[in-house]
């Protein structure tokens, strides 16, 4: 797999592998298991190609092998350069990671919402206006510490020991409806969901209102769009995994209308149709490529 060094969206092909020959997890500490969801060593490689960029719904922080490595983003077609420490999360529009540049091996940690947004004291709509930023702007006045303690670092066991001292003095106690984490996992499961099978799935009666305010108060985004998200990266990867590409069936089989509705949100996350995306993008070859977008 091409990784570079981020979350482009093929990162979540290896998620269901967890350990493979391009990323390993690393499961974290008992105490922080209700806020990270898992910390990923993630082989990189000199990216031949743009990559686009995905949020599946779970923020996450990475921190890149050196100190005075740096990423390039195209964002909306403006080049920004990022540090080597920084943050991602929300609905990622037409972001790509910029090609040529080869990074050593990167830790990604990736959070539970419901959690992250406490644990760094942050409004829960704060993606919608920024979606990648430094790690810098969040993680308060010992970041130059934790950085300078984390890149001393001679081994991966030793910084993993600087990130879980650095999270835990962070930590608080929490209220929040445990339905939701529950209400979370049956989404990311299942994938091709509507709301209201979600409502009609408890033995406990859930008010539309309710899961409604509830769900953007602690995941920043409504239900609607949380199953978004997770139905098109599901419908990317589907397509992304098939010779011929019959764009129609891989909509139907993810919940879509039909492959204009598909195209839409392929539209929104890429910026460009997904014949345009396949065949320039990565460079598909022409011929496997049906006429679609």
């Amino acid at each position: 797999m091409n990784i570079f060094a981020f979350m482009p969206i093929n990162f979540f092909k290896q998620l269901a592998i967890q350990n493979g020959d391009d990323i390993f997890r690393i499961v974290p500490p008992e105490h922080l298991k209700d806020i990270v969801e898992g910390c990923y060593l993630v082989k990189a490689s000199r990216a031949r190609e743009k990559e686009l960029f995905f949020n599946d719904g779970y923020p996450v922080i990475a921190l890149m092998q050196n100190r005075n490595e740096k990423v390039r983003v195209t964002i909306e077609g403006q080049t920004k350069c990022v540090g080597n420490t920084w943050v991602c999360g929300g609905v990622l529009k037409n972001i790509y990671g910029e090609p040529g540049t080869h990074f050593g091996d990167f830790l990604v940690i990736r959070f539970y919402p419901i959690t992250f947004f406490k644990l760094f004291g942050m409004d829960e709509d704060c993606f919608q206006t920024k979606q990648i930023f430094d790690l810098s702007e969040i993680a308060g006045p010992n970041f130059e510490k934790f950085k300078e303690a984390y890149y001393s670092c001679a081994s991966a066991d030793e910084r993993m020991q600087v990130i879980t001292g650095f999270l835990s003095e962070k930590m608080n106690t929490y209220n929040y409806p445990k339905v939701l984490i529950d209400i979370q996992n049956h989404i990311d499961k299942q994938g091709n969901l509507a709301v209201k099978d979600i409502l009609d799935g408890y033995s406990t009666r859930l008010n539309y209102k309710w899961l409604e305010r509830n769900f953007r108060k602690h995941f920043g985004i409504s239900p609607q769009n949380y199953i978004l998200r997770r139905r098109f990266l599901n419908a990317y990867l589907d397509l992304d995994a098939v010779t011929t590409k019959d764009l129609l069936q891989v909509a139907l089989n993810n919940g879509y209308y039909d492959d204009n509705h598909f195209i839409k949100d392929f539209r929104r996350f890429s910026g460009v149709a997904p014949r345009t995306y396949f065949n320039r993008v990565l460079k598909a070859p022409l011929s496997e490529v049906c006429d679609f977008g």
